[in-house]
């Protein structure tokens, strides 16, 4: 793929040569994203060549359109469906607002915005998703959920060479899957919704960017990857605040529902994001990961310390209080370190 190709496809659509033309910085993903810019203002150039992971983007991109969510409208495909032009929704990105601002009132009115806007898009999207447009899982079942805790297992556990016994570690992975995959309420969960993720335009409207592992899953799911994610590290009665707020949106029995469920799903939260973090970091050495894992670590045994039900995982446990030892924040800087 190059910048040239990209600019072509561009250019072809609207008609005319681009008044600029640039390529995003990356992020996690393989997807390479530049901005264009004509007469008639500026788009998001995207492309990917996973056709498959683009489908689902490009399903849910319009059953979102069709139920007015606040997300980028797919203006054109190519035919080969591996580049697509989308609208232009905001110059930042939350996540770049909460560096810069802190926890200003702005700040907490954007993230109540995108906490209520969730809520929404939970509701309007019940019983409208054909959930086999989803791009690797339909649900969040078994499979994803024994993904998620194999890849901080690989990626943290074995690369920093912690001690476990196997077994016993395999079991308790097995209780929390059976807990996780039945908690409720049930319906859209877009996966990776963070502060990154999420763009804020001029007017402070908030748009939802990255959904194409959407799939079926607990609706806390979402919320707690947003509140609890590392890098925003909001102070602990700011998130309980934000917590009630979005159980507000709910009768009485889903919003017991959704409180029962907070503590485990912030557990397979933790440990996902932190094999993300030891692969993207540790492996692929991108450095917003890198800067991650400490924090990663960090999050992952305060709520192990606080925890009561932890006692339900002990080899877990012991595993998590290892990687917070001097010794293992030892090794992880040696790996950074080396060539």
């Amino acid at each position: 793929m190059t910048d040239q190709k990209a600019k072509d496809f561009f250019e072809k659509y609207t008609g005319e040569s681009a008044l600029e033309f640039s390529i995003l910085a990356q992020s996690g993903s393989a997807r390479i994203n530049f901005v264009g810019k004509s007469s008639g203002g500026k788009y998001i150039i995207t492309f990917n060549e996973n056709s498959r992971e683009n489908e689902s983007f490009y399903y849910f991109s319009d059953l979102f359109s069709n139920l007015n969510v606040k997300a980028p409208k797919v203006l054109k495909i190519s035919e080969d469906l591996n580049l697509y032009i989308q609208e232009f929704v905001g110059e930042h990105t939350l996540s770049e607002i909460i560096g810069k601002e802190g926890l200003t009132e702005r700040v907490k009115t954007l993230i109540k915005k995108t906490l209520h806007q969730l809520a929404e898009v939970q509701r309007k999207t019940e019983n409208q998703i054909d959930y086999s447009k989803t791009f690797e899982y339909e649900n969040y079942g078994e499979l994803p959920i024994t993904s998620d805790l194999f890849y901080f297992k690989s990626f943290i556990a074995d690369v920093l060479e912690i001690p476990y016994h196997k077994s016993s570690l395999l079991l308790e992975f097995k209780q929390l899957v059976s807990k996780i995959e039945n908690m409720e309420p049930k319906g859209l969960m877009m996966r990776d919704f963070q502060a990154r993720n999420i763009m804020v335009n001029h007017q402070d409207e908030i748009f939802f960017i990255d959904y194409q592992a959407a799939m079926k899953g607990p609706l806390m799911y979402d919320v707690i990857s947003f509140l609890f994610q590392a890098k925003a590290n909001f102070p602990t009665d700011f998130k309980n605040e934000m917590l009630t707020y979005y159980f507000s949106f709910w009768n009485e029995e889903k919003a017991l529902q959704l409180k029962d469920s907070v503590k485990p799903i912030q557990l397979i939260r933790f440990l996902q994001v932190l094999g993300a973090y030891g692969f993207r970091g540790l492996i692929q050495r991108k450095e917003h990961f890198i800067l991650s894992i400490d924090k990663g670590i960090e999050n992952l045994y305060q709520f192990s310390e606080n925890w009561q039900e932890m006692e339900e995982y002990p080899e877990l446990k012991k595993l998590i209080d290892q990687l917070n030892s001097a010794e293992t924040k030892q090794k992880i800087q040696q790996i950074i370190l080396k060539e």
